[in-house]
This record gives structure tokens, sequence and C-alpha cells, in this order.
């Protein structure tokens, strides 16, 4: 028999909760000693469980990692929407609205951020947590988007699609240096100018003005 044929899914309670705990401990794990260091002996002591209740619910290593990223993905856009949730961008103007769009991913990076940083290893030798991570990734540029478009015709863009990917790849790009990475200058400093940014390509001059003066009262 195969491990895979061995591997059992959870349904009682306590089958999940010993699941998530496994799930849990590999993640910490697998963020503090990469996941090539890790073996699931590790995974199962640090989850109080046997190496035989491991291999009950997980085929092999690379099984939890992939499950340790669905996890990853769920929890990261359950947050994004959560943040985004409490934009009401049809009302606030861009001003209010940018800088918190930009907020809510910085927040939602928060989610297993050192796991995060090996999955950016295994993203480039593995194609399933290449592809589960391209998912995630398009799901969060689809939640924005369908914030910006609230906007409507307030936009002056030939290509609003175009213009939307652009944007959200311009925060994406600023938002994993602010989380990941030391930047020479400050945080809030940063924020304000990419905020300003995007503002400005959105906008056509006479909108930003005007929203300039709403802002002054």
């Amino acid at each position: 028999m195969e491990p895979k044929d061995r591997v059992r899914t959870p349904r009682q309670e306590r089958s999940m909760k010993t699941k998530t705990a496994i799930l849990h401990a590999a993640i910490q794990i697998f963020s503090e000693k990469g996941y090539h260091a890790t073996n699931t002996k590790e995974i199962a002591a640090a989850a109080g469980v046997s190496t035989g209740s491991v291999y009950s619910y997980y085929a092999d290593k690379r099984a939890i990692f992939l499950d340790a990223v669905l996890l990853y993905n769920r929890e990261f856009v359950d947050r994004m929407e959560r943040e985004l949730g409490d934009i009401d961008i049809k009302v606030e103007d861009k001003r209010t609205v940018l800088p918190k769009l930009i907020e809510s991913l910085i927040n939602a990076h928060q989610v297993f951020k050192s796991f995060h940083n090996e999955m950016k290893v295994l993203y480039y030798s593995d194609p399933v947590v290449r592809h589960l991570m391209d998912e995630q990734y398009e799901r969060s540029r689809e939640m924005t988007v369908r914030h910006m478009y609230h906007w409507g015709d307030e936009l002056t863009l030939s290509d609003p699609e175009a213009a939307a990917f652009v944007v959200f790849e311009a925060i994406s790009q600023v938002v994993d240096m602010l989380v990941f990475s030391k930047v020479p200058v400050s945080e809030e400093r940063i924020k304000k100018a990419l905020s300003a940014m995007v503002e400005s390509y959105l906008m056509s001059p006479d909108e930003s003005e005007h929203e300039e003066k709403v802002s002054k009262g």
C-alpha cells in the first residue's frame, strides 16, 4: 500500500484538531529551518504527536508543505477581505482610500510572515507551490481591482483594466519590500509617496486638483 493510500481525512473534532496542530507545527519549523532542513519527525515532536500519526494525515513532507500553503492563502485572503471590507470606496475620497488599500496589503502579509519567505524559495522549484501562490496573488489582485472599479467614470484612463494591473503591481512590489526587506526611507514616507504616485496616475489633473481642495476643506 502506497503512503498516500493510508492517508485519512479527519472527520471527528479530535482528528481535525490533531491535523491542525501538525500543520501549524510544520509552518513554524519550515519558517525557522527551511523546507529542506525539516523532517517529519521534528514536525511530529513539535505537534506533540507520533511520527506515525503525521503519516496518517499526510503522505510525506511535501504534502504537509502544500497544505500549509493552502492555509496561508486562506488566511491571507480572509484578512485582506476583512481589511477591504472596512473601506467604503464609494463614499471616501481617493486620498483616504489609497493609503487604506496599501495598508490592507501590508496587514495581510503579516499572516505567517516568516513562512512566506520559504514559500518564495520553493516557488521557483516546485510547480504546484508556484501554481498555489499565483492563485493567491490573482485573488488579491482581483479584490483590489474590484475596489478600484467603484470609482467608475472618475478614472480618466483609456484602458482601465491594464491600468488596474499596473497599479496593483506597483503597490504589491512596494508592499513586499516594506514587509520583507529593509528600506532606506521610513515606511510612512514610502507609503505616502506610493499613494501620491498612484493617485496622480489614476486621476486627471482637474480631478486631482478638486480632490486636493476637498481634502483641505
